[in-house]
Order: structure tokens, then C-alpha cells, then sequence
């Protein structure tokens, strides 16, 4: 961003009057027929118009001073001018009239207005042939040029000074509030820029966002508005899981140099807890060694409550130095951002407890039967699998990843005893088996968070063909949910072993999901699972029995 001024030093010509203002005027004089210069109080030429052909640029007659014949030196008459005294107009022998007008700023003459004109005696003279002769012109041609031009008087001239002062000062008002104009309207139009970026950055704050997704978007709008080559983010450790300090932009650090940078912010932002604006890195003594990849850094904390979450930090201003206005826009953005931090950190935290009590009451239904142990989470595992080989959202996978977990809840309702029966069920006791789809839905439906993943638990028993159970439905019928839940079920009812068989290898279990696509299964979701491969299955659950392990020694050395 950038500091406005209505003021440009550089406009200014010498003599104090804006040189644009000038221009503007000596264009409007040249259409009277005169011309315009501007010189200093000691009388040295600063401005001439650049058009304006007869009396300045071309011939100089108003400068040639003509000793022998006593006129008194142009230099001589500017002194005459006081500040409140009205214009000077004589008239050299040549026939040129002049005109010196003073331009007063705080009470001292800091230009002087020069206006030329032809006068009424302006013609073949001895005095023009004189002037001619020492210019090298034509006199005849000189004199023709000239017919062309309005003649004044010197009362005209007179009253043309005073027009023209005034024409001056009104176009100096005139540029002047041009400049403030422009000046407010690029305001204005970065203002605007500014306000929509924070507007878009709020609209971004969804709870059910990811962080990494959130922060990446804030940090390219952010690059877009400040034109800057780096932007990046930072938290504090243990604020949200899964969240590296990262850099987006243009500019790239060295392995390692992003989290050296976020660790030195986070020790200065913690320790000031207000923006930090470095626009020579080499004079910082904290963070002279990021200056062999950066020039300048701008730094605002990611505060609530006095308590430093982490930071936004830019690098390497394209345009200019980083100043107030960037450290106020970027602090704008932290705070809407640190709200959003803020939330996100309750969120992770109730989903926390929420799953930790999804997985008690998980670990609750396997405890009832030793022989399916653990089969709620490597259902959960490969539902969340296939939900990502096919493309769908990641919050979508998530809830996916819940319904496989909660998928057999209705099983607490099923007796120990025709769960752990060993050899075959009766048809009474598979019936009550068969009712453990609807008594888990019915366990979930008072439970609003978690009523989008009751379609799965209900059907994840319906078969493709139409001969599941508990209601018989068939094809796409079936929800989708309920159709990637029965997949993964069976899968792992395969090849985990049961009271009434061994476990069956991958493969053969891979080659009866393809056998039996079209009939118990969906054959797209079919094609879609074996695609995952038995390398990949076997990491899934090579990392399943590993965090059992770790879980069991966990309670082990807890009992110890």
C-alpha cells in the first residue's frame, strides 16, 4: 500500500508555481495572442511555453537589451514589483509589449509572470530591422508573421495581467483539488480492494473448514492485494494438529529456513504482541540471516485475549517499503483470522471428545464379541479408503470414516450370547441379529450432529440385487453410504477370522468382492475397491494392529 500526498515536490518548477499549472496557462494565453514565461524575482528565466513561436522560443525580443538607446534592463523593472502592487506593463521599442505580473506565496514574490504580446506600433521600424539584423531575420517575413497576432494596448494589457493572475490562481485551486480527488479516489479504490478482501476472508470462516484450506486462501488474497512476493502463516505448537508454518507466493526459502523464521517471529510476537515492520532485514538482530533471501518483513500477531495463536507474516514489498497503512490492513486480517483460529481450536477440540466417545462406545460393541474385536475401526479405515479413491470431499470422507466406526452400534442391543455362539445360527437368533441395523439408527437418532450418517448405518446390510436386509432395498435405492459400508464390512468380515471359520487370504476375499459385484455389491463401487490394491491393504491394516498395540500397552503400563 501506499502513503497519499496531494502535494508532489517534483511538479514544482522553479520559481514555486507547479509547472502542469503553468502549462495549462500558457496554452489558454496563447489562444489572446501572447505568450507566457515565468522567471525568478532576480529576473533568470525559468519557464518559457514551449509554442510559444514569435516573442519567446523563436526570437528572444523581449530579452535583447539595447544599451545605446537607454532602455533600462528587464532585470531593472522586475525589482520595481511589490507585492501588493499591481502588474509592471512597458512596451520595448521594437514594439512588444510586456508585462511583469508578481506571484506572491506568504507574503513574498517567489515568480514573476511574464506576458508578451504585440503592440500597436509593432512593424518594419528601425528598431525591428535593428533587432532583426542582430538575429539574422527577415524583417518583411518577421512583420507579416506578426499581422497575424491581436495587437494590445498597454490599459489591455493591463487589465490581460490581472485576468491572467487570476486565471492562475483558480487553476492552481482547480489542480489542487484534482490532486485531492485523485488522491481520495485511489484511496477510495484501495480502501475498497481492502475491505473486500477482509469481507472475503470472513465469508471463508466456516467451522466445518479445514485450517490448512482457510489459511492457504487467506494468504493468496492477501499476495493478490498487497502485491507483495511472500506471505505466509504460523502457529504456536500444540495450537491446531497438522499445520506447518508455510510460505506461498513467488519467493521460496531453503529446507528448514520457514520454520526458523516462524520460531523466531512467534519468540519476537510473543514477546511485543503487536506488528513487527522490518524494512531492512540486515539492520534486524534477530533476523539478519533471513536478509540473504528477503529485503523487508512485516509481521502481525494471531491474538485472543492477550494470547499469541500464531501470526501472518509478508515478505519483499514489489512496489515500495512496507508501512502503517500494510501493518494496519495485515493486522485486520489477524484478527479476523484469529477468530476463526480461535473457533477452529473449539471445534478440534469437541470433535476430540466427540470421537473419543465414538471410539468408547465402538470399543463397547467389539468387547461384546472377542472375535470381532477391532472390526469397527478397520471398517472405518477402509470406508474412509474408498470414500477417498472416489473423489469425494474430505469432510464427506470424515463423516464416512464415523459411520464405519458406528456402523454395528445396534449390536449392544443383540444378546452376548447369539453374538459369541459358536456354529451356526438358528433362524431366531439371526433374526435378532438382523435387527441390530435398526436399533443402531435408533440408538443415533436423537443425536442431531450425527443424523447424516444414519442412512449408512441403517443400510449397510442391503445387497445390491435386492436381498439385504432389513428392508430390501436394491440398486442405487440403496444409500450411497450404505453401499461403500457394505464393501468394507464384508471385506473385513472375510478376512478376519469368526467363531465359524479362519480368516480367508486378501486375495481370495478380493477375488469374491469382484465375483459377487452386481449382486451383493454396487459393481462401480466393486470396480473402485479393487483398484486400491493388496499392497495398500496391507498398510491399512499393518497401521491398525500397530495403534492396537500401542493402545493395549498404553492401558498395560496404565494398570502397572
Amino acid at each position: 500500500m501506499a502513503v497519499y500526498s496531494t502535494s508532489d515536490p517534483a511538479a514544482k518548477a522553479p520559481g514555486a508555481v507547479p509547472a502542469d499549472a503553468l502549462a495549462k496557462l500558457a496554452e489558454r494565453v496563447r489562444l489572446a495572442g501572447m505568450c507566457l514565461g515565468v522567471l525568478k524575482p532576480d529576473g533568470t528565466l525559468t519557464y518559457t511555453d514551449p509554442k510559444a513561436g514569435l516573442f519567446f522560443s523563436r526570437y528572444a525580443i523581449p530579452f535583447i537589451q539595447f544599451p545605446e538607446g537607454g532602455e533600462v534592463r528587464l532585470q531593472d523593472r522586475i525589482a520595481e514589483l511589490t507585492i501588493d502592487g499591481p502588474p509592471l506593463v512597458w512596451e520595448q521599442s521594437a514594439g512588444v509589449l510586456l508585462a511583469a505580473v508578481p506571484y506572491v506565496e506568504r507574503r513574498q514574490i517567489t515568480a514573476v509572470l511574464l506576458l508578451a504580446a504585440r503592440s500597436k506600433q509593432f512593424g518594419p521600424t528601425e528598431d525591428v530591422q535593428r533587432v532583426c539584423s542582430r538575429l539574422g531575420l527577415d524583417c518583411t517575413w518577421l512583420c507579416q508573421q506578426a499581422d497575424e497576432l491581436p495587437s494590445y494596448s498597454m490599459r489591455v494589457m493591463q487589465r490581460n495581467s490581472d485576468l491572467v493572475l487570476a486565471m492562475l490562481s483558480d487553476q492552481l485551486r482547480l489542480d489542487s483539488m484534482e490532486g485531492e480527488l485523485n488522491s481520495l479516489s485511489s484511496q477510495l479504490a484501495d480502501t475498497y480492494e481492502e475491505l473486500s478482501l477482509i469481507y472475503q476472508i470472513s465469508g471463508g470462516m466456516k467451522i466445518n473448514r479445514r485450517p490448512s484450506e482457510f489459511f492457504k486462501q487467506a494468504c493468496l488474497d492477501v499476495l493478490e492485494v498487497m502485491d507483495i512476493r511472500g506471505m505466509g502463516v504460523a502457529l504456536q505448537a500444540g495450537t491446531l494438529r497438522q499445520l506447518d508454518p508455510v510460505l506461498y507466493g513467488t519467493m521460496s526459502l531453503p529446507p528448514g529456513k520457514v520454520h526458523r523464521l516462524a520460531q523466531d517471529l512467534m519468540s519476537l510476537l510473543c514477546e511485543r504482541k503487536s506488528p513487527l515492520l522490518v524494512n531492512d532485514l540486515r539492520q534486524h538482530p534477530n533476523l539478519q540471516w533471513l536478509s540473504e533471501h528477503a529485503r523487508q518483513l512485516i509481521a502481525v500477531p494471531l491474538q485472543r485475549q492477550d494470547q499469541v495463536l500464531g501470526c501472518l507474516f509478508a515478505l519483499d514489498k514489489n512496489s515500495d517499503d512496507f508501512d502503517s497503512v500494510d501493518a494496519k490492513l495485515l493486522n485486520s486480517i489477524a484478527n479476523e483470522s484469529a477468530i476463526y483460529l480461535e473457533n477452529a481450536m473449539l471445534f478440534e477440540d469437541v470433535h476430540d471428545l466427540m470421537m473419543g466417545l465414538i471410539h468408547s462406545l465402538t470399543s463397547a460393541v467389539d468387547a461384546k464379541d472377542a472375535y470381532t474385536c477391532g472390526h469397527s475401526e478397520r471398517v472405518a479405515l477402509l470406508t474412509r479408503e474408498l470414500a477417498r479413491q472416489m473423489r469425494l470431499p474430505e469432510a464427506t470422507v470424515d463423516r464416512f470414516y464415523m459411520a464405519g466406526l458406528l456402523h454395528d452400534v445396534g449390536k449392544i442391543g443383540v444378546p452376548e450370547r447369539v453374538l459369541q455362539k459358536e456354529g451356526k445360527l438358528t433362524d431366531e437368533e439371526f433374526a435378532l441379529i438382523k435387527k441390530h441395523p435398526e436399533i443402531g439408527a435408533r440408538i443415533l437418532g436423537d443425536i442431531k450432529q450425527i443424523e447424516d450418517i444414519i442412512p449408512g448405518v441403517l443400510h449397510h446390510h442391503e445387497r445390491w440385487d435386492g436381498r439385504g436386509y432389513p428392508y430390501g432395498l436394491s440398486g442405487k435405492g440403496i444409500p450411497l453410504m450404505g453401499r461403500v459400508l457394505c464393501l468394507a464390512d464384508s471385506f473385513d468380515a472375510m478376512t478376519s477370522s469368526r467363531t465359524y471359520r479362519k480368516a480367508l487370504p486378501l486375495e481370495v476375499a478380493i477375488a469374491e468382492i469382484q465375483r459377487s459385484a452386481g449382486t451383493q455389491f454396487d459393481p462401480e463401487l466393486a470396480e473402485i475397491f479393487v483398484g486400491i490394491g493388496i499392497d495398500r491393504f496391507l498398510r491399512l491394516l499393518h497401521d491398525h494392529e500397530q495403534k492396537s498395540k500401542r493402545m493395549v500397552d498404553l492401558q498395560e503400563a496404565l494398570r502397572a
